[in-house]
């Protein structure tokens, strides 16, 4: 008789640590934003310069965080995340010179610069590659009096990053995932300058676009009685006699179908059955895969006479699929209710004990030869 409460220690050889063959989840849940991005740095050079005094550089520059909704536990088990960028990257190179103060050459004089940037996505917890050291060079010459942009050069920047197994738990909760953008590099070089006053390079980068998290989830386990979903049962034995054999009841243990993980039996309590009158022969559940089940029976012991119930209280919990998962994601505490009664009565007398026919005619012979005796007298 399995009374009280065990918990996971005492029924290990139930297989509350099994794994189920489940393929991974098709389940997709979502979370995007879009983001804006720029930045510049500018490179001066002194009049009449015929090559470069340097390079201006920035290096490791945060442009900003773009945030992504976390997945939420109560939708399943988070089996994979995918971060999905989609974007733009600009980089423009623009030199301005004074439009007076030509040089020796009459308004002629040349002034040239360079600019290049590289960027990076960085993701929870510590991967960055998304768009590592992806760059950029615009360079700007000839006879720019008011300035001179040869236009941005333009890449589409697509990716996708697969996080790994051992950060999907970063990504679980009711809050936000941080993705940064990083310049690793942004410079900018006026390397000539013809004129008779200073000359600079502007640098810019610009990026934009959206990012997208994509969970991959299984449905939590969903334990039932029934394919239906019933989380309670009552099985009635009925009124019997003192030390009949009564026959067992039988009850299921469902796991729903749909892409759900498998689940574990962790624990039994039982309440209300002081004598022991009820059994059940649960003791080895092992994993249920979803859409399965597995059926057990009930058994009432006779011996007293009285009437009886009993509650059984089953516990379950999500199996860990294979592969990769968040672990914070499993649920448990998932209950089955079973409710078992009955009553004993005492058995009729033996019939042995009951007199036969014949010696009851010759008792109703002399009852009524009394009753003649006494109306005779009166």
């Amino acid at each position: 008789m399995l009374k009280r409460t065990m918990h996971l220690a005492m029924l290990s050889a139930i297989g509350a640590v099994a794994m189920p063959t489940l393929a991974h989840a098709t389940l997709i849940t979502s979370s995007s934003n879009t983001f804006t991005l720029n930045r510049s740095v500018t490179d001066t050079l002194g009049a009449n310069k015929s090559a470069s005094d340097g390079a201006v550089e920035q290096t490791n520059v945060n442009l900003g965080t773009t945030k992504l909704g976390q997945f939420n536990s109560s939708t399943g088990v988070l089996t994979g995340v995918n971060i999905g960028l989609s974007s733009t990257y600009k980089q423009t190179s623009s030199v301005t010179a004074p439009a007076t103060n030509a040089g020796s050459n009459g308004g002629n004089a040349n002034a040239s610069g360079t600019g290049s940037s590289a960027i990076k996505l960085t993701v929870p917890t510590g991967v960055s590659g998304a768009a590592a050291n992806l760059s950029a060079t615009d360079t700007c010459g000839g006879k720019p009096k008011e300035g001179c942009n040869n236009g941005a050069t333009s890449t589409p920047l697509n990716h996708n990053l697969t996080i790994g197994s051992a950060s999907l738990n970063d990504y679980v909760g009711a809050g936000t995932v941080d993705v940064n953008h990083t310049a690793t590099s942004l410079k900018a070089e006026t390397t000539l300058n013809g004129f008779n006053s200073q000359a600079s390079t502007n640098s810019t980068l610009d990026w934009f676009g959206s990012l997208t998290a994509n969970y991959s989830y299984l449905l939590h386990a969903e334990q039932s009685f029934d394919p239906w979903g019933s989380k309670t049962m009552t099985l009635d034995f009925g009124s019997v006699f003192q030390g009949d054999s009564v026959a067992d009841l039988v009850f299921f243990f469902h796991n729903l179908a749909g892409e759900r993980v498998g689940m574990n039996m962790t624990g039994i309590a039982e309440t209300g059955d002081p004598d022991d009158q009820f059994t059940t022969n649960v003791a080895s559940v092992g994993t249920l895969a979803a859409g399965t089940s597995k059926h057990y029976a009930a058994s009432f012991l006779t011996d007293k006479v009285g009437s009886f119930g009993a509650m059984y209280e089953f516990i379950f919990a999500d199996a860990a699929p294979e592969g990769s998962y968040a672990a914070s994601t499993l649920g448990s505490g998932y209950k089955l209710t079973l409710n078992l009664k009955g009553s004993v009565v005492e058995r009729p007398a033996d019939p042995a004990e009951v007199p036969e026919p014949g010696s009851l005619m010759l008792l109703g012979m002399g009852a009524a030869a009394l009753g003649l005796r006494r109306k005779r007298k009166a």
